[in-house]
C-alpha cells in the first residue's frame, strides 16, 4: 500500500508540474501578469485568497493556456490550504519568477543554440546515397546562378533560421530551370528534411558548393560531365542499372515498353491531308461551316492564322505537327498572295472521303465512301503489318496459337482481365498492364514472341486488346456480333411459322418459373413496371411496352424466352399486343393460390409461403474456399451471438430488417465487437461469400444465417482455439 500511494504521489506531482509548465510558457508568450490580477483581492498582503477567486482568474485564461479542468483542480488543491485558502504567492512565486527574469534579459537564450545548421538525415541503403551523389553533381553542372539569395529572401520575410518550406524549395528549383523527377525531390527531402517539414537549406546549398569548388581545384568538371552522361538516366529520371536475374529461376519474362517506339517516318504532304480525312470522317466534320466564317469577300481564301485556327476549331490541329502545317501551306498556298490560303480547294480535296463532287454529271459511277485506304488506315504509332519481316509475322502467329491452345484448355475469359484495367473504354490499355495479365493467366511467352505481339496490336495508345481478343479469343462475350438483316428476315420468318406449334409444356413452367424466383428474390412488384403502358386499363399492352417493362423490373430473360413469353400470353384480339395482367396473377401464384369453394361457390385467397433459392453464381465456393470458410467459422464461434451480443450491432445497420447487411458493415460490426483480429482477410472473403445473398445489383450478407450457425457450432463444441 505504501509503495502504490508513494506512485499516486509522484503522478500527482507529475500533473502539476506539467499545469505549471503551461501557465510559464503562456505567461511568457503573450506577456499577460497573471499574479498581478491576485493582489486586489488581498488587500492585508498576507498572500492568501479564497478558493474560488483563485480558480476563477486562472479560469479567464483556461482556453488561452490551454489548461483542461482537471489540472485546474490539482493546482488549486496543491496550493490550498486546510481552512480552504489558496497561497496565491507561493504559486507566483512558482510560476511568474522565471517568466520575469526571462523578460529582463531576452537575449538569455533563443532556443537555436541547440540547433545544429548542418544538420542532414542519414540515408541507410547505399544506392540511394549514390544516387544523392549524382543528383548533387547535376545540379551543381546545371545551375549557373547562386542559391543562397534566393533562399535567403524568404527567409527574411518568415524569420525562420536556415530552414525553408517543401513548396518554397521545390518554387526555387523550378525558377532556377533544374529539372528534378518527383522519385529524385522526394529522396532530396528524406536527406535535408528537417523538422517533418521544412527543409535544411544551409545545408543542401554548403553541399553544392563544396562540390562546385572541389570540382574547380582538381579541373574535374569535364569528367563529371562525362559520368553524368554515362550514367544510366538524365536528370529527370535517375534509374539504376537493372539486377542481373537469379540463376535456377525460370521466370525471365521480360515486361513490355512503356510505350510503342515504332518508327515514325516522315509524312509527306499527302500523308497529311489522309490523316485530315481520317478524322474528318471519323467526327463527322463538316469544313466549310470552319472556314467560311473567315472568308467575308468570298475569294476563296484566307490567312494561314486564320486556316491554322480553323483546323484547331474542327478538332484536327492537334493530330498534325508544326512541320505537317507547313507542308499544308505550301500545298494549297495561293499562287497570286502567298500569304494566304485557297481554302476551297482544302474543302473539295478533304470532301472526297464522303463523296465526289459533281456527281450529276456521271450518275452511273460507283462511290466508295469513305475509301479503303481511309478504312483500313491504321493508328499512328502502329507498324504496317505488311511491310514486317516473315521471322517477326511467324513470332506473332506462333504467340497467338500458344495463347489459344491455353484459351481452349483452360477455358479462360481474358475480356473481364482486360476491362478492368481500360477504365475510360478505349480498347487500349497500357502494354505492361497486357504482360501482366498473359502472366497471371500462365500464358507464358518468350521475348520475342511478346516483342511481336506489341509490333502486332501496339499504337500509339497502348495495346489494342479489343483487336487482339478477335484474334486470339473470338469468342461471344469477347466481341458481341449482331444478326445480319438477311438472317434476322430469316429468322423472323421462321417463327411466324412455327407460332402455331404448341410449346412444350415443361419448357413453359421452367420460364415461369425462373421469372418467378427472380420476382422473390429480389421483391419486385411487377405489375408496377407494366400497367403504366395501359392506359385504358384494357388488360393488355404492345409487345414492345411489354419487353421494356420486363427489362425495366430487372427480370433477366433471353430474347428467346422472351419470344416464348410473349406467345404464351399473346392477346386473341390484338396479334400485337401482350395480356400483362395474366402474366402478373401467374407471377402472383407464388405468393397466393387461388381456390373456390364447390357448394357456395366462393372464391378463397389463401396465401403461400414460397422459398426461393437465394443461391447464385457469385456465391458459388471451391473446396478450398469452403475449408477456409469452416477454419474461420470455428475462430468466430469463440464468440456467438450469446457473448458478443453482434446481433444488435447488425440489426442497427439492417434498418429495412431484411435480414443482409453491406460488407462494410460487417467489418464494422466485426471490429466493434472486437472480432475482426480473429480471422485473416482471406478468410473474411470466404465467410462473405458463403453467406452472400444477391439483393439488387449488390451482393449482401446474410447475418442471421451467420449467427445461427455460429451458435450451432458453439453449442456443438467445435471451436477452434488456435487463432
Amino acid at each position: 500500500m505504501e509503495g502504490i500511494d508513494e506512485e499516486r504521489v509522484n503522478l500527482n506531482l507529475n500533473e502539476i508540474w506539467k499545469a505549471c509548465r503551461k501557465i510559464q510558457d503562456a505567461i511568457f508568450r503573450y506577456g499577460f501578469d497573471i499574479c498581478a490580477e491576485f493582489c486586489p483581492h488581498d488587500p492585508k498582503g498576507k498572500g492568501l485568497i479564497s478558493e474560488s477567486l483563485f480558480s476563477a482568474i486562472l479560469g479567464k485564461y483556461k482556453r488561452i493556456i490551454g489548461l483542461s479542468d482537471f489540472e485546474l483542480r490539482e493546482v488549486t488543491d496543491y496550493f490550498r490550504l486546510r481552512d480552504g485558502r489558496v497561497v496565491y504567492k507561493q504559486f507566483c512565486k512558482v510560476v511568474c519568477s522565471e517568466n520575469h527574469d526571462k523578460l529582463q534579459k531576452k537575449d538569455l537564450a533563443t532556443g537555436l543554440e541547440w540547433n545544429d545548421p548542418m544538420h542532414v538525415n542519414v540515408i541507410p541503403r547505399p544506392e540511394d546515397r549514390r544516387q544523392i551523389c549524382l543528383i548533387l553533381i547535376k545540379i551543381a553542372l546545371v545551375s549557373h546562378l547562386p542559391l543562397k539569395p534566393y533562399f535567403q529572401d524568404y527567409e527574411l520575410i518568415s524569420n525562420n533560421v536556415g530552414t525553408v518550406t517543401v513548396s518554397h524549395f521545390s518554387r526555387v528549383l523550378h525558377f532556377l530551370k533544374i529539372p528534378i523527377s518527383d522519385n529524385d525531390f522526394l529522396l532530396l527531402l528524406k536527406r535535408y528534411l528537417k523538422d517533418s517539414y521544412m527543409v535544411n537549406y544551409v545545408a543542401f546549398i554548403t553541399h553544392i558548393e563544396s562540390i562546385i569548388e572541389y570540382l574547380k581545384q582538381r579541373n574535374l568538371t569535364d569528367n563529371a560531365q562525362q559520368i553524368v552522361k554515362d550514367f544510366p538516366g538524365c536528370i529527370i529520371d535517375l534509374e539504376l542499372p537493372e539486377l542481373p536475374p537469379v540463376e535456377g529461376t525460370n521466370m525471365a519474362q521480360r515486361i513490355f515498353k512503356d510505350y510503342c517506339d515504332h518508327p515514325k517516318e516522315n509524312r509527306t504532304d499527302c500523308d497529311v491531308v489522309v490523316c485530315i480525312q481520317h478524322q474528318v470522317y471519323k467526327n463527322r466534320v463538316r469544313i466549310r461551316e470552319f472556314l467560311e466564317g473567315f472568308d467575308l469577300l468570298h475569294t476563296g481564301t484566307v490567312t494561314i492564322n486564320q486556316f491554322e485556327r480553323a483546323l484547331h476549331n474542327m478538332g484536327v490541329g492537334k493530330y498534325i505537327t508544326q512541320r505537317d502545317f507547313q507542308l499544308l501551306c505550301y500545298r494549297y498556298r495561293d499562287p497570286i498572295d502567298t500569304n494566304r490560303i485557297m481554302w476551297r480547294i482544302f474543302e473539295d480535296e478533304v470532301d472526297r472521303v464522303f463523296t465526289i463532287k459533281r456527281l450529276e454529271k456521271t450518275p452511273l459511277k460507283q462511290v466508295e465512301s469513305p475509301p479503303k485506304n481511309i478504312k483500313e488506315m491504321p493508328r499512328r504509332g502502329s507498324l504496317d503489318w505488311q511491310e514486317v519481316s516473315e521471322k517477326t509475322r511467324d513470332l506473332c502467329e506462333e504467340a497467338i496459337r500458344k495463347i489459344q491452345i491455353r484459351i481452349r484448355n483452360r477455358r479462360l475469359h481474358l475480356h473481364p482481365f482486360f476491362k478492368n484495367y481500360d477504365k475510360i473504354n478505349s480498347g487500349h490499355i497500357h502494354c505492361r498492364q497486357a504482360n501482366q495479365i498473359f502472366t497471371t493467366n500462365g500464358i507464358l511467352l518468350s521475348n520475342d514472341e511478346l516483342n511481336a505481339l506489341i509490333d502486332r496490336y501496339g499504337n500509339e495508345l497502348g495495346f489494342n486488346y479489343t483487336r487482339f481478343l478477335e484474334d486470339a479469343d473470338p469468342a461471344e462475350y469477347a466481341i458481341p456480333k449482331l444478326m445480319p438483316p438477311a438472317s434476322l428476315q430469316a429468322a423472323c420468318l421462321s417463327f411466324k411459322n412455327n407460332a402455331a406449334d404448341t410449346e412444350n409444356e415443361e419448357h413453359v413452367i421452367q420460364l415461369l418459373t425462373k421469372a418467378k424466383r427472380q420476382a422473390t428474390v429480389k421483391s419486385i412488384p411487377v405489375i408496377d413496371f407494366l400497367q403504366d403502358f395501359d392506359r385504358h386499363r384494357e388488360g393488355e399492352i404492345l409487345e414492345v411496352d411489354f419487353r421494356r417493362g420486363i427489362d425495366n423490373a430487372n427480370i433477366k430473360m433471353t430474347p428467346k424466352e422472351m419470344d416464348t413469353i410473349c406467345k404464351i400470353f399473346r392477346s386473341p384480339k390484338r396479334a400485337c399486343c401482350v395480356l400483362y395482367r395474366d402474366f402478373c396473377k401467374a407471377l402472383d401464384e407464388i405468393f397466393v393460390q387461388i381456390e373456390t369453394v364447390t357448394g357456395d361457390n366462393e372464391i378463397i385467397a389463401v396465401p403461400l409461403v414460397h422459398l426461393a433459392n437465394l443461391d447464385c453464381v457469385e456465391c458459388f465456393m471451391n473446396f478450398e474456399e469452403r475449408t477456409i470458410c469452416s477454419q474461420a467459422l470455428m475462430k468466430l464461434a469463440r464468440k456467438p451471438d450469446e457473448i458478443s451480443n453482434l446481433s444488435s450491432v447488425f440489426k442497427d445497420f439492417d434498418r429495412e430488417n431484411c435480414g443482409t447487411i453491406r460488407k462494410n458493415q460487417l467489418i464494422r460490426g466485426l471490429t466493434v465487437r472486437d472480432m475482426h483480429y480473429m480471422i485473416s482477410s482471406r478468410e473474411f472473403e470466404a465467410v462473405f461469400k458463403c453467406f452472400g445473398v444477391q439483393r439488387g445489383l449488390d451482393l449482401e450478407f446474410n447475418y442471421r444465417e451467420f449467427l445461427n450457425i455460429l451458435s450451432i457450432i458453439y453449442r456443438n463444441g467445435q471451436t477452434k482455439r488456435n487463432y
